[in-house]
């Protein structure tokens, strides 16, 4: 029998977090350590994989230029949707921290209501927007200003529109969190001792929501490196990421090593944005 309360408290906790710890090593870890172990075998086009050590995969990845570029459009593309949905999201943000009135719900439910329909559907609402047939062309030619129509689809500009479309929300809340978390009469401190609206906000707002800026940031990066339906749906193959690659791979050219590898390259590179999120945040306290 376990007399120490502190003991206690610690078995107790550590019966709690049992369940969710075996969840993580089945369902993440196991799998994460099976493709990594993969991407060092050797393709065999008639069993997949032969197991072995080796370096080539990854070699492939380095000096094909292929795989850079699509290595270098994905850290682009997500760099690019990672700042555009911070500037509008803390924007909106810091607009709905301010709000008082009974709008302030209604506004939140329209954030969050994007996320209640799903990837497919909202890129497809994207594709009736900006087809060759779409409305948005039809105003074009309707208005005069094309003859016409306009080929929006199978565009990097298209593709980074719609994800920061589909992202937005997850650099929001953490911004608006921070932002509301804050103590209300910082601000007007700040002024009678006087400074002006702008620098109470750069030395005092903006340093103190760098935590939702960072975890924000972090989604949005690690979720739009990682994405598939989107840039293949209106990108096609004008626009290739590393989601895409790793589909194509995995399930069309049956390269199960050289998929794991790039999969592995993505989920290191998405544990390293996290990990530096959790750093950043260690450091703000």
């Amino acid at each position: 029998m376990i007399r120490d309360p502190e003991a206690r408290t610690g078995a107790f906790a550590s019966i709690l977090l049992s369940p969710i710890t075996v969840l993580y090593l089945l369902f993440l870890l196991a799998p994460i350590s099976y493709f990594l172990a993969v991407s060092f075998f050797k393709y065999s086009p008639a069993e997949l994989f032969i197991p072995g050590f080796t370096t080539e995969n990854y070699s492939r990845l380095l000096f094909d230029s292929y795989y850079r570029n699509v290595i270098y459009s994905t850290f682009r593309i997500a760099a690019v949707v990672t700042i555009i949905s911070l500037v509008f999201a803390y924007a909106l943000a810091y607009f709905l921290a301010r709000m008082t009135s009974g709008w302030r719900s209604l506004l939140m439910f329209l954030i969050v209501a994007p996320l209640m329909t799903g990837i497919i559907v909202r890129t497809y609402g994207w594709i009736v927007l900006l087809g060759s047939d779409g409305l948005i062309n039809r105003l074009m030619m309707l208005v005069g200003l094309v003859d016409s129509p306009v080929a929006l689809l199978h565009r990097e500009g298209t593709v980074i529109v719609a994800l920061v479309h589909i992202m937005l929300p997850y650099m929001v809340f953490p911004i608006f969190s921070s932002l509301t978390s804050q103590d209300p009469h910082l601000v007007p401190a700040a002024s009678t001792l006087g400074a002006r609206p702008l620098r109470a906000f750069l030395e005092v707002t903006l340093p103190l929501s760098r935590s939702g800026i960072v975890m924000g940031s972090a989604l949005v990066f690690t979720l739009t490196a990682g994405s598939v339906v989107t840039p293949q749906l209106l990108g096609g193959r004008d626009v290739t990421m590393m989601g895409q690659t790793i589909y194509n791979l995995v399930l069309s050219t049956f390269n199960w090593p050289l998929g794991a590898a790039v999969a592995a390259l993505l989920v290191l590179t998405q544990f390293l944005v996290i990990s530096l999120y959790f750093r950043k945040t260690r450091g703000a306290h």
